[in-house]
């Protein structure tokens, strides 16, 4: 498990929590497993099937409906922040980041914060 600190975002996502400039966020267990997905891989375009595969461990055809609730979930509650996980059209989503660092630590807890 690793943690990310989005510099430019101040959005820091672990295993364990996820907080958007330093405050909490009340995520589920699997949105907070796809959100650090989708941190670890910034500014990636990442397909339906692989965060399928990737985050909740399966291959299953017909079962990407339930990524886009996540996503759909996911941008709630990052509110304007929320922008930043892009549709691709016909092929998934992408998490573009703003000039920043992007750290990867691959410890966990820490505090990447502090690396900045």
């Amino acid at each position: 498990m690793s943690s990310v600190w989005l510099e430019g975002l101040g959005l820091f996502c672990s295993g364990e929590r996820a907080e958007l400039q330093g405050m909490p966020l009340p995520l589920s267990h699997m949105e907070r497993q796809l959100l650090l997905f989708l941190a670890q891989n910034a500014n990636e375009t990442l397909t339906r099937e692989r965060l399928l595969r990737e985050v909740w461990g399966y291959a299953a055809m017909g079962a990407t409906r339930t990524i886009d609730s996540h996503i759909k979930k996911l941008r709630a509650h990052l509110g304007e922040q929320g922008r930043c996980i892009v549709t691709v059209r016909g092929q998934g989503y992408r998490l573009e980041t703003p000039a920043g660092k992007v750290l990867v630590c691959p410890c966990c807890p820490c505090d990447c914060r502090a690396a900045s």
